[in-house]
């Protein structure tokens, strides 16, 4: 009997386990997290999984808060886990904020920020 407690108490905490790291956490981007770059085109972010660029969302505003506008989210066409963002004009050189909210292809969500900076 005390086995399969044991046991039945192994499979709940693998399944729980994996449920848990079922988020798409953000791997890389482009511009570098904390990089330095000439002004980019457009925003990279690579992450573990597919996500949903209809529900995931990119912003980017100045270091004074300013907003700056960017294009609508899309994925990339042969991987879904590369959401990308258009910048629609060159950037001033100075530190800007990335703000993003993902929502994977199996409806989890996750969220953060990074700085960047454009270089002269």
């Amino acid at each position: 009997m005390r086995n399969l407690i044991r046991s039945a108490a192994s499979l709940a905490f693998a399944l729980t386990a994996s449920i848990a790291f079922a988020h798409a956490q953000l791997e890389s981007a482009t511009p570098a997290v904390g990089g330095a770059v000439a002004s980019p085109s457009e925003i990279r972010l690579k992450f573990s999984e597919g996500v949903e660029p209809r529900f995931s969302t990119i912003s980017l505003a100045t270091d004074s808060g300013g907003a700056v506008a960017l294009g609508a989210p899309s994925v990339e066409p042969d991987d879904q886990s590369v959401l990308i963002a258009k910048i629609g004009k060159s950037l001033a050189p100075g530190v800007y904020t990335v703000t993003w909210h993902a929502v994977s292809v199996d409806t989890h969500k996750t969220q953060g920020s990074f700085n960047f900076t454009v270089t002269p």
